[in-house]
């Protein structure tokens, strides 16, 4: 199944207004599928449905072909009746879409071409784009080493979040997505909390962290900002009991013993305020060994 995507996110946002004034749609896709017009939540039908929706508000503006649709929704589990399952979900969501459309007219916002469907959404008005603009703004703010406005875009990103992704959704298409957009979030976490960091928000990240690990306690490197946070606060005894935790759930868990760069750490050093916490942070790293050579100034 190759089905191209834009990132989606979750908080409501209008997809437009159709040539015969109907009202504009607002649509969730991170976390439950919902869509509203005027105010008033629609009636988006089954799971299934749903899914065809996000599959369509994924690839807006794009055609998606039935059989790119059939394989989202099924895989190589076919049901005899797909692709006319498809055809019924599609016509209902017109009519959901656009209740004032007249029969016969053709539909504004979920249109037919030879390629197939298109969800026609103005890009300023969906939610994938919305989350696209603001990581992309947040990677730039990192290259100029800007973390107090990387940090602002990172919090509106995280914002459009509302729950798991496509929750309820079946078929491979939204496993895949669920999984991709939930470690996008996972990643823009921790890209927050190193920024914040830098900026010296150490008791904030202290405070934020726990709850985080409870939520991915698997994730190595949330517990090393974790750890770190609480070095800079001045605890470095809850610092190394975090440490121990992590090595004791690691193992417990998967076996494996913390990775080189948590187990090297030395809490009783001051070279711990510049060391990497974990492989993939050279853009702190950079920024904290600027700040320790100005201060040696």
């Amino acid at each position: 199944m190759e089905l191209p995507l834009n990132h989606s996110t979750s908080r409501p946002v209008m997809i437009g207004m159709s040539a015969h004034g109907e009202r504009s749609i607002r649509v969730n896709v991170l976390g439950s599928v919902r869509a509203w017009a005027g105010g008033r939540e629609l009636d988006l039908g089954s799971p299934l449905q749903r899914a065809v929706l996000a599959v369509l508000a994924l690839r807006a503006n794009r055609p998606v072909s039935r059989s790119d649709l059939v394989d989202a929704l099924w895989g190589e589990d076919l049901p005899p009746t797909a692709e006319n399952s498809v055809h019924t979900y599609v016509k209902r969501l017109r009519q959901v879409l656009e209740p004032a459309r007249a029969p016969r007219a053709s539909s504004q916002i979920l249109t037919s071409t030879v390629a197939g469907y298109v969800l026609q959404v103005s890009s300023h008005r969906l939610d994938a784009h919305l989350l696209d603009e603001h990581v992309s703004r947040a990677r730039e703010l990192r290259a100029a080493d800007d973390a107090a406005r990387m940090v602002k875009s990172l919090d509106a990103a995280l914002k459009l979040y509302g729950g798991t992704p496509l929750s309820g959704i079946p078929g491979p298409f939204a496993e895949i997505e669920r999984a991709r957009l939930s470690e996008l979030r996972c990643d823009l976490i921790e890209e927050r909390g190193q920024a914040m960091l830098h900026l010296g928000h150490h008791a904030e990240i202290a405070l934020e962290m726990p709850g985080l690990v409870n939520e991915y306690p698997l994730r190595e490197s949330l517990r090393g900002l974790h750890m770190l946070a609480l070095y800079r606060c001045g605890r470095r005894g809850e610092a190394l009991a975090a440490f121990r935790d992590t090595r004791r759930v690691l193992i417990d868990e998967l076996g494996v013993e913390p990775g080189h760069e948590l187990k090297r750490k030395d809490f009783t050093s001051k070279s711990f305020l510049v060391m990497r916490c974990w492989n993939q942070t050279p853009w702190i790293w950079s920024l904290s060994q600027r700040g320790l050579a100005a201060s040696r100034g």
